[in-house]
Protein backbone atom coordinates (compact mmCIF):
# COMPACT_ATOMS: atom_id res chain seq x y z
CA UNK A 1 0.00 0.00 0.00
CA UNK A 2 1.21 3.57 -0.92
CA UNK A 3 2.39 5.54 1.91
CA UNK A 4 0.65 9.08 2.45
CA UNK A 5 2.19 12.15 2.64
CA UNK A 6 1.14 15.51 3.76
CA UNK A 7 -0.11 17.55 0.53
CA UNK A 8 2.19 19.45 -1.31
CA UNK A 9 0.62 22.73 -3.22
CA UNK A 10 2.25 24.29 -6.29
CA UNK A 11 0.40 28.05 -6.09
CA UNK A 12 0.78 31.09 -7.64
CA UNK A 13 -0.59 33.43 -5.80
CA UNK A 14 1.43 34.71 -2.16
CA UNK A 15 -2.43 34.64 -0.93
CA UNK A 16 -3.29 30.95 -2.00
CA UNK A 17 -0.12 29.62 -1.08
CA UNK A 18 -0.34 30.98 2.25
CA UNK A 19 -4.31 29.49 2.58
CA UNK A 20 -2.93 26.17 1.30
CA UNK A 21 -0.52 26.16 4.70
CA UNK A 22 -3.21 27.40 6.96
CA UNK A 23 -5.94 24.73 5.61
CA UNK A 24 -2.97 21.69 6.30
CA UNK A 25 -0.80 21.80 3.47
CA UNK A 26 2.73 20.22 4.52
CA UNK A 27 4.46 22.84 1.94
CA UNK A 28 3.44 25.41 -0.50
CA UNK A 29 5.58 27.04 -3.10
CA UNK A 30 5.76 28.33 -6.62
CA UNK A 31 4.36 26.50 -9.85
CA UNK A 32 7.88 25.75 -10.95
CA UNK A 33 9.14 25.95 -7.61
CA UNK A 34 11.62 22.57 -7.02
CA UNK A 35 9.37 20.70 -4.17
CA UNK A 36 10.72 19.65 -0.88
CA UNK A 37 10.89 15.72 -1.11
CA UNK A 38 10.02 13.78 -4.24
CA UNK A 39 5.89 12.76 -4.88
CA UNK A 40 4.56 9.46 -4.87
CA UNK A 41 1.43 11.36 -6.66
CA UNK A 42 0.81 14.84 -8.34
CA UNK A 43 -2.44 15.80 -9.41
CA UNK A 44 -2.53 18.70 -12.17
CA UNK A 45 -5.21 21.13 -11.81
CA UNK A 46 -3.91 23.82 -13.98
CA UNK A 47 -4.10 23.60 -17.58
CA UNK A 48 -0.92 24.97 -18.44
CA UNK A 49 1.26 22.19 -20.69
CA UNK A 50 4.23 23.53 -19.42
CA UNK A 51 3.73 22.57 -15.75
CA UNK A 52 3.96 18.98 -16.85
CA UNK A 53 7.39 18.25 -17.34
CA UNK A 54 7.71 20.01 -14.00
CA UNK A 55 5.26 17.81 -12.30
CA UNK A 56 6.81 15.08 -13.55
CA UNK A 57 10.19 15.51 -12.33
CA UNK A 58 8.44 16.23 -8.61
CA UNK A 59 7.96 12.94 -8.54
CA UNK A 60 9.67 9.78 -7.01
CA UNK A 61 10.13 6.33 -8.83
CA UNK A 62 7.10 4.73 -9.98
CA UNK A 63 5.26 8.01 -9.29
CA UNK A 64 1.63 8.83 -10.84
CA UNK A 65 0.98 12.30 -12.36
CA UNK A 66 -2.97 12.40 -12.75
CA UNK A 67 -3.88 15.57 -15.30
CA UNK A 68 -7.18 16.53 -14.31
CA UNK A 69 -8.71 18.95 -16.39
CA UNK A 70 -11.00 19.37 -19.95
CA UNK A 71 -8.30 21.44 -21.61
CA UNK A 72 -4.71 21.53 -21.46
CA UNK A 73 -2.59 24.06 -23.34
CA UNK A 74 0.58 21.93 -25.37
CA UNK A 75 2.82 19.85 -23.64
CA UNK A 76 6.54 20.75 -23.99
CA UNK A 77 8.78 17.68 -25.65
CA UNK A 78 9.31 15.11 -23.03
CA UNK A 79 12.76 13.87 -22.13
CA UNK A 80 12.42 10.11 -21.35
CA UNK A 81 15.24 10.12 -19.31
CA UNK A 82 14.39 13.00 -17.32
CA UNK A 83 11.22 13.10 -17.33
CA UNK A 84 9.59 9.83 -17.60
CA UNK A 85 12.45 6.93 -16.98
CA UNK A 86 12.07 5.23 -13.45
CA UNK A 87 8.77 3.98 -14.14
CA UNK A 88 6.80 7.21 -13.77
CA UNK A 89 3.20 7.38 -14.84
CA UNK A 90 1.07 9.87 -17.16
CA UNK A 91 -2.73 9.85 -17.30
CA UNK A 92 -5.26 11.68 -17.92
CA UNK A 93 -8.55 12.44 -15.75
CA UNK A 94 -11.55 13.45 -17.72
CA UNK A 95 -14.64 12.21 -15.35
CA UNK A 96 -14.81 10.66 -11.68
CA UNK A 97 -17.02 7.69 -10.77
CA UNK A 98 -19.04 6.88 -8.00
CA UNK A 99 -16.11 4.96 -6.57
CA UNK A 100 -13.88 7.51 -6.72
CA UNK A 101 -16.31 10.32 -5.25
CA UNK A 102 -16.64 7.47 -2.14
CA UNK A 103 -12.57 7.47 -1.87
CA UNK A 104 -12.77 11.27 -1.74
CA UNK A 105 -15.37 11.58 0.72
CA UNK A 106 -13.19 8.63 2.53
CA UNK A 107 -10.01 10.29 2.36
CA UNK A 108 -11.80 13.40 3.62
CA UNK A 109 -13.14 11.81 6.56
CA UNK A 110 -10.04 10.26 7.52
CA UNK A 111 -8.05 13.27 6.66
CA UNK A 112 -10.59 16.11 8.12
CA UNK A 113 -9.95 18.03 4.65
CA UNK A 114 -11.16 21.81 5.49
CA UNK A 115 -11.97 24.24 2.50
CA UNK A 116 -11.87 27.61 1.95
CA UNK A 117 -15.24 28.79 -0.32
CA UNK A 118 -16.61 32.02 -1.90
CA UNK A 119 -20.26 32.19 -2.20
CA UNK A 120 -21.67 33.43 -4.85
CA UNK A 121 -25.61 33.50 -6.11
CA UNK A 122 -25.98 32.12 -9.67
CA UNK A 123 -27.10 35.23 -10.74
CA UNK A 124 -23.83 36.60 -10.18
CA UNK A 125 -22.05 33.71 -11.98
CA UNK A 126 -20.10 36.21 -14.46
CA UNK A 127 -18.44 38.01 -11.22
CA UNK A 128 -17.71 34.87 -10.03
CA UNK A 129 -15.82 34.01 -13.47
CA UNK A 130 -14.63 37.34 -13.47
CA UNK A 131 -13.04 36.98 -9.35
CA UNK A 132 -11.61 33.79 -10.57
CA UNK A 133 -9.66 35.30 -13.98
CA UNK A 134 -8.00 37.82 -11.93
CA UNK A 135 -7.17 35.97 -8.81
CA UNK A 136 -9.54 37.59 -6.69
CA UNK A 137 -11.07 34.59 -5.17
CA UNK A 138 -9.23 32.93 -2.16
CA UNK A 139 -10.27 29.01 -2.07
CA UNK A 140 -12.73 27.69 -4.43
CA UNK A 141 -16.11 29.87 -5.91
CA UNK A 142 -19.07 28.15 -5.15
CA UNK A 143 -22.09 28.79 -7.11
CA UNK A 144 -25.51 28.55 -5.15
CA UNK A 145 -28.58 27.97 -7.44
Amino acid sequence: MPRERGCTCSLVSSQARKLALELGAASAGGAYDELPEPMDAAVLFAPVGDLVPVALQALDRGGTLAIAGIYLSDIPPLQYERDLFQERTVRSVTASTRQDGRDLLDFAARHRLRVAVTLYPMTRAPDALADLADDRVNGAAVLLP
